[in-house]
């Protein structure tokens, strides 16, 4: 939990910076393709975590990575995650940003677990209906979860809307407790 409120004032941070630039979007590309990098670049995720090579050498090969492929602001912004040593953040960082520039576009982003796969028809009245509920533009992204009886599940931000087989049954087990027998 540490982790991502660290990366929440980070994210917050440059986000700031780039709706002043009027760079939010391009920035996110940036950051995505920074994080496909150093992902995808052998070694180069753990050289980064390594508490023993000095910043300045990380600086280093940052800079001879990025300069010219991202915008100076984005490559400064690494730099300085480089200069506070949370460069184990980055990963999460972005995800703190994606989610920042998603609340400025008015999207929520849910979560459908389901027994079985959901057709993309219900999935679109399904994302219209919490769309109206909510007042945001809901993307649903579906989870299949074979140990679910039947139904679904919805997770969105910190609410759950539990429409399973299961929960149903806990339901009424409960009512059939309360009721009392003359």
């Amino acid at each position: 939990m540490l982790n991502k409120s660290v990366a929440r004032r980070y994210a917050e941070a440059f986000f700031s910076i780039a709706r002043e630039a009027d760079k939010v979007d391009e920035f996110e590309l940036e950051l995505d393709k920074v994080l496909q990098t150093i992902e995808g670049t052998e070694n180069l995720k753990d050289y980064l975590a390594h508490l023993l090579i000095p910043a300045k050498e990380k600086k280093e090969v940052i800079t001879k990575i990025f300069t010219g492929g991202i915008n100076p602001m984005t490559l400064n912004f690494l730099l300085m995650i480089i200069d506070k040593r949370r460069e184990a953040y980055i990963g999460v960082i972005v995800e703190q940003y994606k989610d920042l520039a998603d609340e400025a576009r008015n999207i929520m982003k849910a979560q459908l677990i389901s027994a079985q796969e959901v057709s993309a028809d219900e999935m679109k009245i399904l994302a219209e209906k919490l769309s109206t509920s909510t007042g945001k533009t809901v993307q649903l992204q579906q989870t299949v979860d074979p140990d679910l009886i039947g139904g679904i599940k919805i997770r969105m931000q910190d609410q759950i809307i539990d429409a399973t087989v299961a929960k149903r049954l806990e339901m009424l087990k409960e009512k059939l407790k309360q009721v009392k027998i003359s």
